[in-house]
């Protein structure tokens, strides 16, 4: 089942709509709106299938997988090609600050930036903040 948002007048409307046996909005929704119960022997009929969305792949991924790619460790410039060529071969989108997005993921995700968001330790500065160059930290555990 999918949950919806309604406000409480909306759900008031659908509960004054009930009537004997329903004990639930879908019920009352069915019957108001004509969708046929499926028989109850096959409930595969029950509800469509709807299929599940790939996992959404974040950008502080790609910089990771880039990283990866690159052997660990890379000056800054080749993580950038790296990015984009990985988000082209995926088809996903490359906005116009794409560099500066792959900055904010490296620096969001290290202890050693101020802008460490304190919940994934994954990049190093190699050379320090500012220094051009970034490592894969050593997982410690995640």
């Amino acid at each position: 089942m999918r949950t919806i948002e309604i406000s409480t007048d909306v759900f008031a409307k659908i509960w004054a709509q009930r009537i004997e046996g329903e004990e639930s909005e879908n019920q009352i929704l069915q019957r108001l709106l004509g969708v046929q119960e499926a028989h109850a022997g096959n409930p595969e009929s029950k509800r469509q299938k709807i299929p599940s969305p790939e996992p959404r792949i974040l950008w502080r991924d790609d910089v990771r997988q880039a990283l990866e790619a690159l052997g660990g460790v890379a000056p800054l410039r080749d993580i950038y090609a790296e990015v984009r060529k990985q988000r082209l071969l995926a088809g996903r989108s490359l906005p116009l600050n794409t560099d500066a997005i792959i900055r904010r993921e490296l620096e969001y995700n290290s202890s050693d930036a101020t802008a460490f968001t304190g919940s994934r330790d994954w990049f190093q500065a190699v050379e320090g903040i500012g220094g051009g160059k970034w490592a894969l930290r050593e997982e410690v555990g995640e």
